[in-house]
């Protein structure tokens, strides 16, 4: 219960926080808390570059820790963002109380995903278009590659599996640019 308050105490107070997780390999996130549910927390991250760049949603059991406080540069990040004039979006609508939820709704606002499972691969991301969810609990992802060629058949991910999801950002903006419009699958 101790890390779903300090989320919620993040998102109320607009300061930015890093997440660390108890995945072997995962990346540690930097980032403004959007939302909190049952089972996902939303956040708008922060690129290395001090831009606020794309939403993570990351599964609430799998956070470690939550700190504003505990992090050196965040108040730093957070006027050099202000500054800059970034300040972060809410998604409003979106569902963080189930994975399918989650999925279906930032695939609904979403051209491209970036799906993680992390516990099997840390250094992977799926990239593609979300084509809905089987009766079975796994999602059809079109795939597109990382030189923006789109597979012509879906793939699925059990949706058990999946440790966090990306939406928006600088590299799946890029990918959908200039990939275009999947090809029906």
């Amino acid at each position: 219960m101790g890390i779903r308050k300090d989320l919620r105490r993040a998102l109320g107070a607009g300061r930015p926080v890093r997440v660390r997780r108890a995945i072997k390999g995962a990346d540690r996130l930097s980032g403004y808390v959007i939302g909190v549910g049952r089972t996902w927390v939303l956040l708008q991250e922060i690129s290395c570059e001090l831009r606020l760049d794309g939403y993570a949603a990351v599964r609430l059991r799998d956070v470690e820790s939550a700190s504003g406080a505990g992090w050196a540069g965040s108040d730093f990040t957070h006027r050099a963002l202000r500054s800059a004039g970034e300040r972060a979006r809410p998604l409003p609508g979106v569902d963080l109380d189930s994975t399918a939820g989650l999925i279906e709704t930032l695939g609904a606002g979403f051209p491209l995903l970036g799906l993680h499972i992390e516990r099997v691969d840390p250094d992977v991301m799926y990239v593609g278009h979300a084509r809905g969810i089987t009766r079975k609990g796994r999602l059809r992802l079109q795939e597109i590659s990382s030189k923006a060629v789109w597979e012509s058949t879906c793939v699925r991910h059990r949706l058990a599996d999946t440790t966090r999801v990306d939406a928006g950002g600088g590299y799946l903006d890029a990918l959908h640019r200039v990939g275009g419009v999947p090809p029906v699958c």
